[in-house]
Order: structure tokens, then C-alpha cells, then sequence
């Protein structure tokens, strides 16, 4: 005799409580301090992006960025990076989107990624860039020298820039360095630094 189950999930919406206002559409996301001998990131936390603001980046960075600067949103999925940012109260004066898992053993601590797609900290940080609706991503410590945080992170990243054709993601560092699997994309681009710190007035 064969028995067949039923499964049955009780769901509800969260309405996302962070309603983010931004006049440039364009965005600078930070996934490691690997060329900050090239450009010093932190910069952007005082960037004010020319007149009244035209060309003013919102910043989103991984876990260990936050080591170093502030940041608009800060993305981290890891436990252990959760726990530094907790130690440091970080996450009581600034933005940290994590996971529901992790929002639900820290109740009131950190805000809900949208969807929750099951991604790394490094692609994660563009996909909410992306959600929010920016046109132009700038990609900062983002190459095949990058130590990510999974073994596949250049992977996913490829598969938000794939998904988000609308967006234009521009790495700022050396063609050379970047994986094949991001230069196949018609949104992307690569752009030296001294281009992106004349263009975007920093």
C-alpha cells in the first residue's frame, strides 16, 4: 500500500522596513581590501559625490570591509564575521543584511535579504545593489586574486550580473584579472582607477 504525504508551509509577507532613497543610481559595492594600495576605499565613506550629490555612491560591503569603514549596507552570511560585528555593536548604528536564519538567532540585530536567495557574501552585496534599483554597480576588490568567502564566488556573482541585464556592473581594477565567465556578460565592463575616481568625482 502506498501512502502519499502532504506537505504544508504556512507563510508570511515582510514588508521590507528600510526604504532606500538614492539620487544617482549608481552604487560602489567593496568585497576585500585586495588593491587598496591601488585605491583606498575607505575614501568613499566621506565621498560626497560632486554637486548636490549627482554623482554620490551608495556603499555596500561584506563583513570585513566593515573592519575598515562604514558602510550604507553591510551584507554577511558567516557566523563567526556575525559574531565580530555584534562584538564591535556595529550593527547598532548601521544597515547588516544576513540571513533568516541568522535574524532569527539575533532577534532585532540585523535586516532580512530580500528573498533570501542562497548566495555568498560577495555576490550577495551586488544583488541587493541591484534590488535597489541601481543602474550603475561599481565592483571594488572584486578579481580572480580575491580570496572569497566560498569556493564558487565568482560563480555566483556571475549569475546576479546575469540575472539583472538591466544594470551595468563595472569592476574597477585590471582586465586581465578578471574571471571569463564576467567579461562574457554584455552588462559588464572593466575600467582602471583613475577613470573611476574621475568619473564618479571621488
Amino acid at each position: 500500500m502506498l501512502f502519499r504525504s502532504k506537505k504544508e508551509q504556512s507563510r508570511e509577507w515582510v514588508a521590507n522596513p528600510i526604504q532606500n532613497q538614492h539620487i544617482s543610481g549608481r552604487a560602489a559595492c567593496i568585497a576585500s581590501n585586495i588593491n587598496k594600495d591601488r585605491f583606498d576605499h575607505t575614501r568613499l565613506q566621506r565621498h560626497r559625490g560632486g554637486l548636490l550629490g549627482s554623482k554620490k555612491l551608495q556603499t555596500y560591503g561584506v563583513g570585513e570591509i566593515t573592519k575598515e569603514m562604514r558602510v550604507d549596507f553591510a551584507v554577511e552570511v558567516d557566523q563567526h564575521r556575525l559574531n565580530e560585528i555584534i562584538d564591535r555593536q556595529y550593527q547598532s548604528n548601521n544597515i547588516v543584511y544576513t540571513t533568516s536564519r541568522q535574524c532569527i538567532e539575533h532577534p532585532g540585530e540585523f535586516y532580512l535579504v530580500p528573498y533570501s536567495p542562497n548566495l555568498c557574501a560577495e555576490s550577495l552585496a551586488l544583488y541587493i545593489a541591484s534590488f535597489d534599483g541601481h543602474a550603475e554597480i561599481y565592483m571594488i576588490g572584486y578579481s580572480n586574486n580575491t580570496a572569497g568567502s566560498i569556493g564558487d564566488w565568482t560563480s555566483q556573482v556571475g549569475q546576479v550580473i546575469s540575472a539583472y541585464k538591466g544594470t551595468k556592473f563595472i569592476a574597477v581594477g585590471n582586465q586581465a584579472h578578471m574571471p571569463d565567465n564576467w567579461l562574457a556578460q554584455p552588462n559588464f565592463e572593466v575600467v582602471d582607477y583613475r577613470h573611476f575616481i574621475s568619473y564618479c568625482d571621488v
